[in-house]
């Protein structure tokens, strides 16, 4: 005894445990182990409660090893030693279907490489598994490592996701032990509408974790079922409505309850009224970052002043009006004046000049289809600038002339009635400051009586993109135009009259990307010379056989139109 109490003195409570358990004195060893829980903290205490649930196992006192258990995850999730000890304790009470889940929500949780016990978590969960194996059904999802398992999961779309649960226990164990797996609610490919069961289910696997939801129309998620999302999925950040139909009070009357929401947008064929848009973003004002609705219904007549929410917070606007719906453009402005992106498109702007100054921080505008008749005014941060299927708009000569545009890489005119004046006019000083990059300046008339081509287009040593589709072009202007720009990378030349002879030279001079819709003056062996050159590819389609015709103006056909990533 003597000994025994001159080897302990000096030690601490975690080693005096050590030693007593080491000699299988385990109710004296408990009694150490619960001194040190009490004295210790952080990094010791997680030791400290490993200690003693090890003395309660050998105790055989499952309830308090598996309490010291759960402490062990809840402080430190992402470390093995608290999944280890309670799946082991879960299986000295024969409940291995349940240690199963321990560890591979273990799995799910503690990064690879995050501490040297982690293998040993691999291994033990494979074992357990293999056990629970039913007969000799060959499941691979359980023959998979846990990381490809989950891998293969996050491939699948929502609706398989929940098939899969009724596989096998193998298949719900992965599904449900990582949360990162339910935290968007998809229902893309509902079939039928989504019950208030199923929502509460998904949000339970997801552990309330919700951030992101693509919910439409067909899964009939109505007011009731908005409210549920909205009020119980407090890290919604993302709101996605498609389908055809309308959406309106349904979406902005439950909005108010979501705290972080940071993004809302539609799908073009889901109708939003413009008083909606606007109750949108009321409601969220201080959260919001994003909107985005493609297909806005508002009044075909009148503007209704006013109505626009100051919202400091947006930064992305993305407005698309159906049905020639006319717009209050200063009331959106001017109640959204830290945005740096704007698009709106296929509206009715009746301001007679307008004002885009005030964004301070604008850095994509998109004004497609607006109806202008005249060159707003712009400020001088714009990096990205579309005009596009305006058709009357122009610069006239007793008008001011457009400010500088120095950081200007983008611009789009196609379709408009500005001509070379207005348009050297607005890249002059984005050409000077080798800022442009790419040219939309496609279907617009060309002064028949100008000789030099430099007259009508700007030359730019480092625009690498241009678009002159539907310009009634042959292959000595074509081939002039392409001149100017030196370091040429894409171009579009679709529904002009060029030939072979227009290609071959597009091609030696370095351009790597030509599309030539409509250009029924090539010949097929000017095509496949072309198309045989190596880093080179060719959209080329013939609109007739026979009969040369123009192809429709329109913007929004050209791959250009399509890749501003405003």
């Amino acid at each position: 005894m003597a000994n025994q109490i001159a080897r302990e003195e000096g030690m601490g409570p975690l080693e005096r445990g050590r030693l007593r358990y080491k000699q299988k004195d385990y109710s004296a060893a408990l009694k150490a182990f619960n001194e040190a829980v009490m004295s210790s903290t952080d990094q010791m205490l997680l030791t400290a409660l490993d200690s003693r649930a090890a003395a309660y196992e050998k105790l055989e006192q499952f309830m308090p090893a598996l309490r010291d258990g759960k402490a062990m995850i809840e402080m430190k999730p992402k470390s093995s030693k608290g999944y280890l000890r309670t799946g082991k304790i879960l299986q000295l009470q024969g409940k291995e279907a349940l240690a199963l889940q321990i560890y591979a929500r273990g799995l799910a949780k503690v990064p690879s490489g995050a501490d040297k016990e982690r293998q040993l978590l691999v291994t033990l969960h494979a074992k357990l598994r293999q056990v629970l194996k039913p007969g000799k059904s060959m499941n691979f999802v359980e023959l998979l490592p846990f990381e490809l398992a989950l891998m293969v999961c996050h491939n699948l779309d929502m609706r398989d996701r929940v098939i899969c649960l009724a596989v096998s226990k193998g298949w719900k164990g992965v599904l449900e032990s990582s949360t990162k797996l339910w935290t968007t609610l998809d229902t893309t490919y509902a079939r039928k509408p989504v019950s208030l069961k199923s929502l509460q289910t998904h949000f339970r696997r997801s552990h309330y974790t919700l951030d992101r939801a693509i919910i439409t129309l067909r899964a009939n998620i109505d007011a009731g079922k908005m409210k549920f999302v909205t009020r119980t999925c407090k890290n919604l950040r993302e709101l996605h409505i498609a389908g055809n139909g309308i959406i309106g009070s349904a979406l902005h009357s439950n909005l108010p309850g979501a705290t972080a929401l940071q993004a809302v947008s539609t799908s073009g064929c889901t109708e939003v009224p413009l008083h909606t848009v606007q109750m949108v973003i009321g409601a969220c004002h201080k959260t919001l970052l994003d909107v985005k609705f493609l297909c806005v219904q508002g009044s075909k007549s009148v503007v209704i002043p006013g109505r626009w929410p100051r919202a400091s917070s947006l930064k992305t606007i993305h407005l698309s009006g159906c049905s020639e719906s006319i717009l209050d453009f200063d009331g959106l402005r001017d109640s959204t004046l830290n945005a740096t992106t704007v698009i709106l498109t296929n509206w009715q702007i009746r301001t007679h000049l307008i004002d885009a100054t005030p964004w301070k921080a604008l850095e994509h505008l998109d004004l497609t289809d607006t109806q202008l008749n005249r060159l707003p005014d712009f400020p001088s941060t714009l990096k990205h600038l579309v005009l596009s299927e305006n058709r009357v708009l122009n610069l006239g000569p007793n008008e001011a002339r457009p400010h500088p545009l120095p950081l200007l890489e983008i611009f789009a005119c196609a379709s408009t009635a500005l001509d070379a004046e207005a348009l050297k006019a607005i890249t002059a000083a984005s050409i000077k400051a080798g800022n442009l990059k790419r040219l939309t300046i496609g279907d617009r008339m060309v002064n028949p009586n100008t000789s030099c081509i430099t007259d009508e287009f700007p030359a730019c040593d480092t625009l690498e993109e241009l678009s002159v589709a539907n310009m009634i072009l042959a292959d000595r202007q074509a081939m002039e135009i392409v001149a100017l720009y030196p370091n040429l990378k894409r171009l579009d030349m679709s529904g002009t009259g060029i030939t072979g002879v227009a290609v071959k030279r597009f091609i030696e001079s370095g351009v790597k990307w030509l599309r030539i819709n409509g250009c029924d003056s090539i010949s097929a062996d000017a095509i496949e010379w072309a198309r045989g050159k190596e880093g080179v590819e060719i959209i080329h389609n013939l609109m007739s056989r026979g009969v040369k015709s123009r192809a429709s103006a329109r913007f929004a056909d050209s791959v250009f139109g399509s890749s501003f990533d405003l």
